[in-house]
């Protein structure tokens, strides 16, 4: 089901409303049944957009606001569900809270072996990932599992970076916070808010200040990284 884009649900209040705005009055004149009406609407007769149905509808509409309005998204933080005292989940739940609240942006790196006896690792944007699990959007990290230990943090194709060290390939995707700026070898990220630049590499650069780098060693990650950027400006 989408949750971004499709604004154009917004400008109706009800499920009829929206039915009703691909219609025309002749249509009520020359058919006169609402029901065969609205039900030629839901087949697509009058446009080539998704139709919702109703249940969607209102889906979608609650989801867009939650977009608009992310500080309404979160009412409880996943961290309280924290039961053990692995370093890297007590790191990322001291940060949790000020990363929703855009005062801290939070890059996570992690490596993790996989049952093929291969590595995979990548960048996570911390605060990019909450968000998309309160939104219960397809894909996400289930946060609440994690801080839990009933599953694990693990890199994927759709976070900032992610490499797979048995095949070569790597991804690379822009995130609600961050750019994904390449140069060369050298990985870099531009913080969407402040426009500050993120370095990632142990090589001496001149944006250095903006991030305090932190390696965290953990039972359950091995080692893991925090890259914890202060906001300038919220976003």
């Amino acid at each position: 089901m989408p949750v971004r884009g499709d604004f154009n649900v917004l400008k109706f209040e009800t499920y009829e409303e929206y039915l009703r705005s691909f219609t025309r009055i002749e249509e009520y004149r020359y058919l006169g049944n609402k029901r065969i009406i609205n039900a030629l609407v839901k087949l697509g007769y009058r446009t080539n957009a998704t139709i919702y149905e109703e249940e969607e509808f209102y889906a979608v509409k609650k989801n867009l606001l939650d977009l608009i309005n992310p500080k309404s998204i979160i009412t409880t933080l996943f961290s309280c569900y924290l039961k053990g005292k692995d370093p890297a989940l007590v790191a990322l739940a001291e940060r949790e809270e000020r990363n929703m609240q855009k005062k801290l942006s939070t890059i996570i790196f992690i490596q993790m072996r996989q049952c093929s006896g291969f590595d995979t690792s990548g960048y996570i944007d911390y605060a990019d990932s909450l968000r998309a699990c309160s939104l219960h959007m397809l894909g996400a990290t289930n946060w609440r599992l994690v801080f839990e230990e009933r599953i694990l943090l693990q890199p994927n194709r759709t976070h900032l970076s992610f490499y797979d060290w048995h095949s070569g390939t790597v991804h690379f995707n822009h995130s609600d916070n961050y750019e994904v700026m390449r140069f060369g070898t050298s990985l870099t990220f531009k913080h969407k808010g402040d426009h500050k630049i993120i370095p990632v590499t142990m090589v001496d650069s001149p944006h250095k200040d903006n991030v305090k780098r932190t390696f965290i060693r953990s039972p359950l990650y091995g080692c893991i990284i925090l890259y914890d950027h202060i906001v300038r400006k919220p976003s």
